[in-house]
């Protein structure tokens, strides 16, 4: 556990490790998800962080949109409509005292995490080969309007 008591750039050098000790099993994982086929009629896709309010580890969603989605909970292939939370084992994410993220007036620790994890899961992205990825891809945080919105693959190319 992460106690508190860290100032905001010891904190985001501490997150900054943290998240450097996962990268070889993100992009092991990304190059997975990166070799799966997409499905007929895929426009798009689209990339989520979910940073938990309370220090928990984030949770990364990938949605897969097309001009007729569908829902089909037995359909594990990638169609237009599928959502699919990323197992990325990010649960050592989630060893930081809640204090960090609880207060943002007096520590900004969702907004730290929020900068840090778009930046990190872009750079993942592009290190598994993610740039051409048949489909434009878009990464944002969920609850952060356009802040950490990128610009995954431009589709096609």
């Amino acid at each position: 556990m992460v106690p508190y008591g860290l100032n905001q750039e010891q904190f985001v050098s501490m997150y900054q490790r943290k998240l450097d000790r996962l990268s070889d099993q993100v992009i092991s994982a990304l190059r997975d998800l990166l070799a799966v086929p997409l499905g007929h009629g895929i426009d798009e896709a689209h990339l989520e962080v979910f940073p938990d309010d309370y220090g928990g580890a984030p949770s990364i969603w990938a949605y897969w949109r097309g001009k007729n989605n569908k829902v089909d909970h037995g359909d594990q292939s990638l169609f237009p409509g599928r959502s699919l939370e990323l197992d990325l084992d990010l649960r050592d994410l989630a060893e930081i005292d809640e204090q960090y993220f609880v207060e943002p007036d007096k520590f900004p620790g969702l907004q730290l995490t929020a900068d840090l994890l778009s930046r990190w899961l872009a750079e993942s992205w592009w290190k598994a080969g993610g740039w051409t990825y048949p489909v434009p891809v878009t990464l944002a945080v969920h609850d952060f309007g356009s802040y950490g919105w990128v610009q995954l693959s431009k589709g096609g190319t």
